[in-house]
């Protein structure tokens, strides 16, 4: 390691080698070679210290000469050295020149050496020299390093929970065609019942001339279906002009920047298909149901003594539907009354929005003209995802706006789109199989369980109630008894904290004993949260997981493999991908560098009926609803 100097270590030094010489004289003559070398690099042309052993005794001794002379002039003749100095200088330092007469204890105008320091300073901060110079001016922004930390930090978030879990399996083609039997004799599934296989004894005596074969008992029976799920394509495009990537260095690799944001995207944009994507538009809304009823204590009445019409439309990721027809509400009595709304739900959809006019008109004529027309939004109580409604059933209450505050829109925005794949609530609720992409026959590809109007927050009995039905088939909304043991039940983090409350309130009955030692009362920490359930069905755990994009009012009960062997299905379901995650760097046409990612493929549900899924889940199943 390279010896490092300090200013203790110089004097040190200086101090040891003192006792080398004799006078200071003779130490000052020394030393003196060394301090002269550098003169090389100062001289027209120089690069390099003086070498020449002459020309640097010749330095020396000058050096020496001048440095004592001027040293022993300053100190007996100080009157000269002021003399010298610049006329401006001596004016605007009238203390330094007066301070120049100081002898060994200060000299003749009688201050010591601190006392002449001190009057320096104060000089100086009487001057403009320095006050040119401050942190403001002469520029706003002062001359300053910028404490730039490099690279950019990304603080976004990029959770694909899905897109990490399902199997990515490799494909060909255009589409994904599987032969599927969904019941046989026994199973109770596929619209297969109980099969009796007593028989009688064989007859004897039968001969070749009588009914053949001879008495073989009587044959079973299955059902099946064909899956013919197309593959979709799928692009994404990041570019960065010339400058930014020129400019950025030193900082960043802005290209590589480009690249990494292009990929973190792809992911997000593939989780909300994952979940959400259909190849066709949600059905408009029915007209909801509307009850007036006298406020209760913890709400606000709604509007004016004025006659209402509620129109309802429904959303997902990529769009809203048309309204639905109206409703008419009669004349609300508005200091005492409010408006409880029941939406009929739609399959695939994930959340409502509700819409409210004075106006009797359609939606695409006197309603959108006037003027009176609005959105629920957040100045309602409870109103959740910033004026969407994840449950079935919504109160109107508090003020009524005048003015228009938002119109349903005229045509569907885009809740489908033909080269969209069917994702997985859409799937789940049937609404994939009605747009075609699975079959409705002999039954419709959907979940083992679908509730679309729960109208209750999600509670232990609603999810006890749908494993149920998914176990044994129970109820008119499931397809038969395939024993299905879901192993995740997914949610949106307010509901799924809700659900938590409940069985931790449940749990408050049960009686038991906690003994904390006086060591551990550092270590108790308070709050509770549930991260799996019991299954009271099959016994077994289901992991609870917040999806952060799950809107409010679906959850999903999944199952990612069969419960059982011999089924020569490896996964419920499993991304199909004929080409994954392709990288293209395009060739340069301009001052511009462009980067893009494909893949070519499909979610396919091999096994439906293993999952479930309940919507118009409540946020609150106590009035005012939301």
């Amino acid at each position: 390691m390279a010896d490092i100097l300090t200013t203790e270590k110089v004097a040190g030094e200086a101090a040891a080698e003192s006792s080398w010489y004799d006078t200071p004289v003779d130490m000052l003559a020394g030393r003196m070679p060394e301090a002269v070398k550098g003169a090389g690099y100062a001289r027209p042309g120089g690069n390099k210290i003086i070498e020449d052993q002459d020309e640097v005794f010749d330095r020396s001794f000058k050096a020496t000469k001048a440095l004592r002379a001027a040293s022993w002039k300053g100190y007996h003749a100080p009157d000269e050295v002021r003399k010298a100095l610049n006329p401006s200088f001596s004016s605007q330092f009238g203390y330094f020149a007066a301070g120049m007469g100081m002898g060994a204890t200060g000299g003749p105008g009688g201050n010591g050496l601190g006392e002449l320091v001190s009057q320096l300073n104060s000089a100086f901060a009487q001057t403009d020299a320095l006050k040119n110079f401050t942190l403001t001016a002469p520029l706003s922004s002062g001359f300053v390093p910028f404490d730039l930390v490099a690279p950019s930090r990304l603080i976004y978030p990029v959770y694909s929970p899905l897109r990490n879990k399902i199997p990515r399996v490799p494909g060909q083609g255009t589409s994904r065609r599987v032969k599927i039997i969904t019941g046989v004799s026994g199973s109770q599934t596929g619209s297969q019942g109980v099969i009796d296989i007593s028989i009688p004894e064989l007859v004897a005596g039968s001969s070749i001339t009588g009914t053949w074969p001879l008495n073989l008992p009587a044959s079973g029976a299955q059902t099946a279906i064909d899956l013919n799920v197309p593959y979709q394509f799928f692009g994404l495009t990041e570019a960065l002009s010339w400058l930014a990537q020129f400019g950025g260095q030193g900082f960043e690799d802005i290209s590589a920047l480009a690249n990494l944001i292009l990929l973190q995207e792809f992911m997000l944009a593939e989780e909300y298909a994952m979940l959400a994507a259909t190849p066709v538009a949600l059905a408009t809304p029915a007209a909801p149901t509307i009850t007036v009823r006298t406020a209760g204590s913890n709400e606000t009445a709604f509007g004016t003594n004025t006659s209402y019409y509620v129109y309802v439309t429904a959303t997902n990721f990529y769009g809203e539907t048309v309204a639905s027809p109206a409703s008419a509400i009669a004349t609300v009595n508005g200091t005492s009354q409010v408006v409880d709304v029941t939406i009929s739900p739609v399959a695939g959809a994930q959340q409502y929005n509700l819409y409210v006019s004075t106006s009797s008109g359609s939606p695409t004529t006197a309603y959108l003209t006037a003027g009176t027309s609005y959105q629920v939004s957040t100045t309602y109580v409870g109103v959740q995802q910033a004026g969407s409604v994840g449950g079935h059933k919504f109160t109107l209450q508090g003020t009524a706006p005048t003015s228009a505050n938002g119109t349903p829109p005229t045509v569907d925005t885009g809740t489908g789109k033909s080269t969209r794949m069917a994702g997985m609530i859409p799937t789940l609720s049937g609404q994939a199989a009605t747009a075609g992409v699975y079959p409705t026959s002999p039954s419709v590809w959907e979940a083992g369980y679908v509730n679309q109007s729960l109208g209750t927050h999600l509670s232990i009995s609603a999810v006890n109630t749908a494993l149920q039905a998914l176990f044994d088939g129970s109820g008119s909304q499931s397809p038969g008894s395939f024993r299905a043991d879901p192993a995740e039940l997914i949610g949106e983090g307010g509901d799924l904290m809700r659900m938590s409350n409940d069985i931790v309130q449940s749990g408050q009955a049960t009686t038991y004993q906690l003994l904390i030692n006086q060591s551990e009362v550092d270590g108790v920490m308070s709050g509770a949260a549930v991260s799996q359930f019991q299954n009271p069905i099959t016994r077994s755990k289901i992991q609870l997981l917040v999806h952060p994009w799950l809107t409010q009012g679906t959850a999903m009960l999944m199952s990612y493999t069969l419960p059982f062997t011999w089924s020569n299905v490896a996964n419920c379901w499993e991304m199909v991908m004929v080409q994954d995650y392709l990288s293209i760097s395009w060739p340069v046409i301009d001052a511009t560098f462009r980067y893009s990612l494909f893949q070519y493929g499909a979610l396919v549900a091999q096994a439906p009926y293993y999952s479930g899924i309940l919507q118009g889940i409540q946020a609150s199943d106590t009035t005012p609803y939301s």
